[in-house]
């Protein structure tokens, strides 16, 4: 699975495009612009359609300010090569994160480490995320009510005396009168094919939030597992060891199969399920 890049005539489309001359101009760039780019960088990696779900609520303007974007050379766009709905992905050029660095710097804000770079399990937790923020705009009773990603996550749990694990993100979900809070973590199972690692057992992944002395500040572990096998194997675990919290699991294609990770698609070790994201724990 390849990414192929909309690049010039003499480049080669599997490398992001080559610095141009104008690149990162900002000069003519609206609010909204900036916003999106903004958007892009918190991310990492996000499609045209979960633009327009996030900021837009129309694919038409979606697609326009991400053109602007990407003609600007602040943006890069590109596809997969074995997706035969060729969707287009956009990135944070070097051009851009520069811009959008600066601008921060001119506003005395801070410039996070790292601005734009995507994380290992990026494209699978911006599923997770507009999949939710979908699910609450169009059910009306539902609310995404805090969201913090990997290195955000990771600091809050040290925070709170859990400094041993590192989960792909942290959140508030509320819907139907329930709240739930979670942490999340994606199995780096291509990644670790890839690198020729591996894959860590579930026990060492979660062990942390055992050896936690002040106890976990949430109430579920969410797994999301790259096979059925690999969600037996956390259940069994959990069933042997138990944690001081509650571990909810599903598979990645599970996930993919339904509109958001509120639907009914956890099972918890020890009690009913399919369970609905507002039901674990309860």
């Amino acid at each position: 699975m390849a990414r192929r890049y909309a690049v010039g005539p003499q480049e080669n489309p599997l490398q992001p495009p080559a610095r141009q001359p104008g690149d990162g101009q900002v000069r003519g760039l609206g609010q909204r612009h900036w916003a999106l780019l903004s958007l892009l960088a918190e991310h990492g990696v996000l499609h045209t359609g979960q633009v327009e779900t996030l900021m837009f609520g129309s694919r038409p303007a979606a697609a326009r300010h991400l053109g602007a974007l990407a003609r600007a050379g602040l943006v890069w766009r590109f596809v997969y090569d074995d997706d035969p709905r060729h969707v287009a992905f956009y990135q944070l050029s070097t051009a851009g994160a520069e811009a959008l660095a600066a601008r921060l710097r001119a506003a005395g804000r801070a410039v996070p480490v790292a601005l734009g770079r995507p994380g290992l399990d990026e494209f699978v937790v911006n599923e997770f995320f507009v999949g939710l923020a979908a699910h609450a705009r169009e059910r009306g009773q539902a609310e995404l009510f805090r969201w913090r990603r990997a290195v955000e996550a990771t600091a809050w749990l040290r925070e709170h005396g859990v400094p041993e694990v590192t989960p792909s993100a942290y959140g508030v979900w509320i819907e139907d009168g329930r709240a739930v809070r979670f942490v999340l973590h994606v199995e780096h199972a291509e990644a670790a094919a890839l690198s020729g690692r591996a894959v860590p057992p579930p026990a060492d992944v979660l062990a942390g939030y055992r050896r936690a002395p002040r106890g976990v500040p949430v109430t579920a572990v969410l797994v999301l597992c790259s096979s059925v096998e690999r969600e037996a194997e956390v259940r069994r675990m959990v069933a042997a060891a138990p944690l001081p919290v509650v571990v909810g699991s599903t598979t990645l294609d599970r996930f993919l199969a339904v509109s958001s990770a509120a639907e009914a698609i956890w099972t918890v070790t020890g009690g009913e399920g399919p369970l609905r994201l507002a039901e674990i724990g309860r």
